[in-house]
């Protein structure tokens, strides 16, 4: 049994689980928000449960880099035998990182419907999902998960100039010339 790698995939683990299910929340309430009104309740639409499904998944591709730089670090601090000495900061950093990730990838994901729905002159999706319809449901969740897909790489330049990972130790990293 390795302990390090153990405790590696156990942080990792708790990482991806907590972070997931603070992402899975707020989505879940941005978007109840954006589709309350006067239809159905969102537990009994179909089509509200499909948008939801659609904007988590793209919710997943904005914060996936955001995590798996995270993990890298991880890895080369603990592969460093540096736990106790900069891990709290890797930690730190990293969660402000993802969960920056998730706060503006719901922000995204709330432009990017009501973007939509105003470039459709003539046809409210948001609308049409409040009433039950799962045809613009399916048409604006696949025009999210394309968002996510499209914007996940410039979300991430953007987090990782704003939040930046601890230095690497000597002898890790590119060498210098």
């Amino acid at each position: 049994m390795n302990g390090p790698l153990l405790l590696a995939g156990a942080v990792k683990l708790f990482i991806g689980i907590g972070l997931g299910g603070l992402g899975v929340v707020l989505a879940y309430r941005l978007l109840s928000r954006l589709l309350s009104g006067d239809g159905q309740p969102l537990e009994e639409n179909p089509a509200a449960g499909v948008l939801h499904a659609s904007a988590l998944l793209s919710l997943g591709i904005l914060a996936r880099q955001s995590l798996t730089s995270l993990y890298d670090t991880l890895d080369l601090v603990l592969l460093r035998g540096e736990i106790l000495k900069t891990l709290p900061k890797v930690l730190f950093l990293g969660a402000l990182h993802v969960g920056l990730a998730i706060a503006l990838g719901s922000v995204l994901l709330a432009l990017g419907v009501w973007l939509f729905n105003r470039l459709t002159p003539g046809v409210d999706e948001v609308a049409a999902v409040r009433s039950g319809k799962l045809g613009p449901a399916l048409v604006l969740g696949a025009i999210l998960v394309a968002f996510a897909l499209l914007a996940a790489p410039g979300l991430e330049a953007l987090l990782s100039g704003l939040v930046p990972y601890p230095e690497l130790p000597a002898g890790m990293g590119i060498p210098a010339a």
